[in-house]
């Protein structure tokens, strides 16, 4: 694969999309209800989605060159090789297969928009405890328990956007963390990859690639987004589903079972951003609707009690164990000189 330096930036890779494509062209139905037979190059992309916007040159699109290179190269044959029957895995494939698998979690419109809802919906909380903070500050002295309350239930109420400290790299910063979280909990202890086959068509593929299933068995973005008992269901063409599982019920000797289909399309249709891919020669299931917008994250309860106590360490960034993330992360970390 070249230098991918396109301004176009796939959602859900083209070797992916070409599973559920005949004559170059997938079948995909929006919101609407409207249906556009879309070519593969078109399907499941967005402009600049993963440029640097403070960068000049190649380090512009440094990380969509580094998932060209280092994520879909490497794993377009290895996914191929799953679709075509190829199952179990050794090591160093099986490793690509959760690479990917973690990658398309993290590199959609869905979770840059879970991300950025919560960020909107946490920051009157922050700002209030920074407002609480810079009065005593000025004061010097410490508030009272009511006077402490006062200030920061006025802060919440009065709390600008985050727009104020907005930075345009967070949300590529909060991609290559939320990768090496996603790809650990992929490997805890007790959670296995799963794949299911079928002798016809049944899958279709929603414009995030995956769907997060919970234990309840509903799709929303409340957080944790990602908790161990969640199910990642990744349709890899429309008749092989791979599902990474903590629960011991499927079996793959029984193949993919229509219910099971049927489960994986509702979350697809739920996880899209804008539209749902299918074969163009595969008719669309009655049963299946789209909503009429994307799942939104449900505001948090914010309750506050007071305290004289420091605050605890900040929590930690998960180690990047990859050098190439490493410095793409230092890259959109400080300001170019």
């Amino acid at each position: 694969m070249g230098a991918n330096t396109s301004r176009e930036h796939h959602l859900v890779p083209k070797y992916w999309l070409r599973a559920f494509a005949e004559d170059g062209h997938v079948l995909g139905r929006w919101r609407s209800g409207a249906e556009h037979r879309t070519p593969v190059r078109r399907a499941a992309v967005a402009r600049d989605f993963n440029t640097d916007p403070l960068a000049e040159g190649k380090r512009r699109v440094a990380l969509e060159t580094y998932l060209d290179h280092h994520v879909d190269g490497p794993c377009a044959p290895v996914l191929r090789a799953v679709r075509e029957g190829q199952w179990p895995l050794d090591g160093a494939r099986h490793a690509l297969v959760l690479d990917a698998l973690a990658w398309q979690v993290v590199r959609t419109q869905a979770f840059r928009s879970f991300d950025e809802q919560v960020g909107q919906q946490l920051f009157p909380a922050l700002w209030a405890s920074e407002a609480v903070g810079f009065c005593e500050e000025q004061l010097g002295r410490p508030l009272s328990d009511a006077q402490r309350m006062e200030v920061f239930w006025t802060a919440v109420r009065t709390a600008p956007g985050p727009s104020v400290v907005a930075d345009p790299r967070s949300a590529l910063r909060a991609m290559i963390r939320a990768f090496e979280r996603t790809r650990d909990l992929l490997t805890v202890p007790g959670r296995r990859l799963v794949v299911l086959r079928s002798a016809e068509p049944l899958l279709t593929l929603g414009d995030s690639g995956v769907a997060l299933c919970r234990k309840d068995g509903t799709f929303c973005l409340t957080p944790p987004l990602l908790p161990e008992t969640v199910e990642v269901f990744a349709p890899l063409s429309p008749t092989c589903l791979l599902i990474s599982t903590p629960r011991a019920h499927y079996r793959p000797h029984q193949g993919l079972t229509r219910r099971i289909a049927a489960k994986a399309n509702a979350g697809a249709a739920a996880w899209c951003q804008d539209a749902v891919y299918r074969l163009p020669s595969m008719p669309w299931s009655a049963r299946l609707q789209l909503t009429d917008a994307p799942l939104e994250a449900r505001p948090p309860q914010l309750t506050a009690v007071p305290t004289q106590q420091r605050p605890g360490p900040a929590p930690a960034h998960p180690e990047i164990r990859r050098s190439e993330l490493r410095a793409l992360l230092d890259q959109l970390t400080h300001t170019p000189r």
